[in-house]
């Protein structure tokens, strides 16, 4: 048998082998059946389980959809929790310094200033550098203690700043005291001081009306329903109107420090942003990426400060 012949052989044994195989798993087929006892074939499928397949596709799609509408939620609540507890001023007091300069910049900048802030250490007497109505301004920031005194020392490196920046004023922002001689020299150089006593205008200039922080709405996983729940440091539970159990996805540790016009923050997840640059475009993206897809347009500073004004 020479090598054609024998490929053929081999090649029909093998095409009969395959018809075999297909025979015998249609038979299989034809003979199994259903959880509800239907015979099951390509041609033919149980009604039940049809409609129980849609039904799980459908509970599949209302969960997902469910997630989503929670995600959006939460970054929504977080937003208004986060300007709720910045316009209370003993939230400043319980600031650690770099979160301090931080919210005490965003006042400024919801008063109208054009903020740019300086690198934590090493700032060279400044911790920001403040513009409006053409003139500059500069900001030093001392979170201390409630009998802690800023001194005039502190107030000569801010004035040694201004000079070398040519700036029309400043402004130093304490949680502590400033010591007699500090408000002497300070009425002289044209430095406005806000201790811990003034800091509470400041806030309420800057965030005029008041809001609770002490619940947020968290939508029930079950039924879709939103609930209040308390915000604590912990999450904390509560139940429905459907007597489902709710557990907060908001702790105090969530809330953030809204400067729009420096970073966003996603609204969907509520993590801040960072700058995307892909086939040459730039926008917003999520910082939790792949788990948060959100983004954002990219928009001018002067769009960012005129969303911060209104």
């Amino acid at each position: 048998m020479n090598s054609v012949a024998f490929f053929c052989v081999v090649w029909i044994v093998g095409l009969v082998g395959f018809a075999i195989n297909q025979g015998l798993e249609e038979w299989r087929h034809r003979g199994k059946r259903c959880a509800h006892g239907m015979r099951v074939t390509h041609e033919h499928a149980c009604m039940e389980c049809e409609a129980e397949k849609r039904r799980l596709q459908n509970q599949w799609e209302l969960a997902a959809e469910r997630e989503r509408a929670s995600k959006e939620l939460r970054g929504r609540e977080i937003k208004r929790l986060s300007e709720a507890w910045l316009g209370n001023a003993n939230t400043y007091l319980e600031m650690p310094p770099r979160q301090f300069e931080d919210a005490v910049a965003e006042l400024f900048r919801r008063l109208g200033y054009k903020v740019k802030q300086t690198p934590f250490t090493r700032d060279g007497g400044k911790d920001a550098i403040l513009r409006k109505g053409g003139k500059k301004y500069l900001l030093e920031c001392k979170r201390y203690g409630p009998a802690q005194g800023v001194g005039r020392r502190d107030l000569q490196i801010l004035f040694a700043a201004m000079h070398a920046e040519g700036a029309a004023g400043g402004f130093c922002v304490t949680t502590g005291s400033f010591t007699s001689t500090a408000k002497e020299y300070a009425a002289a150089v044209n430095i406005t001081l806000y201790d811990w006593s003034r800091l509470a205008f400041l806030v309420n200039e800057a965030y005029p009306e008041s809001a609770d922080f002490s619940e947020a709405s968290v939508m029930c996983r079950e039924c879709g329903l939103v609930t209040t729940v308390p915000v604590d440091v912990l999450p904390a539970s509560a139940q429905c109107r459907n007597g489902h159990a709710v557990t907060s996805n908001i702790v105090i540790a969530d809330f953030r420090i809204l400067a729009e016009a420096e970073v966003p923050y996603c609204e969907t997840c509520g993590a801040p942003m960072r700058l995307v640059k892909w086939h040459g475009r730039e926008f917003w993206g999520c910082t939790s990426y792949p788990k948060c897809r959100s983004t954002k347009p990219l928009r001018s500073r002067a769009q960012d400060s005129l969303v911060l004004r209104r």
